[in-house]
């Protein structure tokens, strides 16, 4: 049976972006913009007809693209099997990226628990810049009390449930959480919390924009197993696996420093415990492997 691909232009990637945040409002579901929540409604629409389905789609490795303004091609299992990037514009290196948001250098970029910024500068282009919230290193005072966290707080707070006749609990993976603890999700994409109305998670928010120079220079992008945002940016050599020495019209090729690799490729960066793998060309996926 012959393949059938769908192509949705400007779909968007995982909205994740690079710098982990954990502040902002909780919600069961995460917060999109107007036009990303239509792209959503019109991919849903468009796979649904098709038979396919999305929902296994791991995109967070892919989020890079959309700072490069490439655009997924989408295969039969609903996931991108490649992306279509163009040369960067002047218009796309003269601004910032963030929640599918355009700013201009110089405006402020609205985070909870960061103050974030555009800079940048005509020969190296926009980046974002962030410095986050300075929260006192407190401990609890009473022993009966503990450090956490409200839904909508960038600080822990002393929490005492016995002086307020208060003690809510959550279960989650077989364990039990305190009101205001942190809870590790399986989805390293998803941040919760356990509040007096029980688990909420939401959204992780990353900033990849503040490595929105280097990705347009065509560095690697290096994530972690367990993370949802990059954690570095590499651009120098790599090792292991063999150029192709003519692409030709080959679409399903990877490429770095000029050099086009098939796709299946495994390449090394000259420092270890780093795995480039081209998966989703144009660009290697790389993984940092827990050791």
């Amino acid at each position: 049976m012959q393949k059938s691909f769908v192509y949705i232009p400007g779909w968007p990637s995982a909205k994740s972006y690079g710098k982990t945040i954990f502040s902002g409002e909780f919600h069961l579901l995460p917060q999109t913009s107007k036009m990303n929540k239509l792209w959503c409604i019109l991919t849903l629409t468009l796979l649904q007809i098709s038979g396919l389905s999305a929902a296994t789609c791991d995109l967070r490795y892919y989020q890079h693209y959309q700072h490069k303004g490439c655009e997924p091609v989408i295969g039969e299992d609903g996931c991108p099997i490649r992306y279509r990037c163009k040369p960067v514009s002047d218009e796309t290196r003269s601004q910032c990226l963030h929640n599918g948001i355009l700013y201009n250098k110089g405006q402020r970029i609205e985070e909870k628990c960061e103050t974030c910024w555009c800079e940048g500068n005509a020969l190296e282009g926009a980046f974002i810049e962030c410095a986050a919230v300075d929260c006192p290193d407190w401990e609890a005072q009473d022993k009966s009390c503990y450090m956490g966290y409200e839904p909508d707080a960038c600080c822990p707070t002393e929490m005492c449930p016995s002086k307020n006749n208060e003690k809510k609990t959550c279960g989650y993976g077989g364990k039990e959480y305190f009101k205001g603890q942190i809870i590790q999700s399986e989805d390293p994409c998803k941040s919760c919390l356990c509040t007096k109305d029980g688990v909420k998670c939401k959204k992780v928010n990353c900033l990849t924009g503040i490595h929105a120079q280097k990705i347009r220079k065509g560095c690697l992008p290096i994530y972690g197993e367990k993370s949802c945002c990059i954690t570095e940016m590499y651009c120098g050599d790599v090792k292991g696996a063999k150029p192709v020495t003519s692409p030709l019209e080959n679409t399903d090729l990877c490429h770095y420093h000029g050099v086009y690799y098939e796709k299946g490729s495994i390449v090394y960066p000259t420092f270890t415990g780093i795995e480039c793998k081209c998966v989703v060309p144009p660009d290697f996926t790389c993984l940092r492997k827990r050791s």
